[in-house]
């Protein structure tokens, strides 16, 4: 399955008409350096005075690299968005389309095929996390030698902490002893 449709027979029909189908990704979605492989899910189109929207509940698996040790690993994502999309091309007259533009909705081709992919991509990226992690106990990256923590223990030093109270360490130290 792709992820086009031919949407030429619902926008004959009247407006409220529906049309549902399954969609599934034949190769993974780039969504910068990360990707989205495993795409698949339901879309369900209705016809509006305007255009077509599209209601759609999809599942996928991102490929991300974690912010704290760098390592790359999947995280499975399940969403629900709608999008709207509108006609360049009217289908009765075969010119182009007369209603009123709207910059937020995505255009459906001159052959009257909606494509998701740039949807779906758009809204994984909104999925991801802004800082990912692997997981929650991810130790990250030693700042001196560079060892993944997860997997090499380090034999590196404790990182001496800059503090500006470190010069008040030693103030009442005095105190104590007379």
């Amino acid at each position: 399955m792709s992820l086009q449709f031919n949407v030429s027979q619902l926008l004959k029909s009247g407006i409220g008409q529906s049309r549902a189908y399954e969609f599934e990704a034949d190769e993974p979605l780039v969504l910068g350096e990360e990707s989205a492989s495993d795409v698949h899910g339901h879309v369900r189109f209705m016809l509006t005075n305007f255009g077509i929207v599209a209601n759609v509940d999809a599942h996928g698996l991102l490929h991300l690299n974690c912010s704290r040790c760098l390592e790359p690993f999947s995280s499975p994502v399940d969403m629900t968005f709608t999008e709207e999309y509108q006609p360049t091309i009217d289908i009765a007259t075969g010119l182009p389309a007369t209603t009123p533009h709207n910059d937020s909705a995505f255009e459906i081709s001159q052959n009257h095929t909606i494509d998701l992919s740039e949807a779906l991509r758009q809204h994984f990226v909104l999925a991801e996390e802004m800082i990912p992690v692997c997981r929650e106990d991810c130790k990250g990256l030693c700042p001196t030698c560079g060892n993944n923590l997860n997997t090499d223990p380090c034999a590196c030093p404790p990182a001496q902490e800059e503090s500006p109270f470190l010069a008040l360490q030693g103030l009442f130290a005095d105190r104590d002893t007379e």
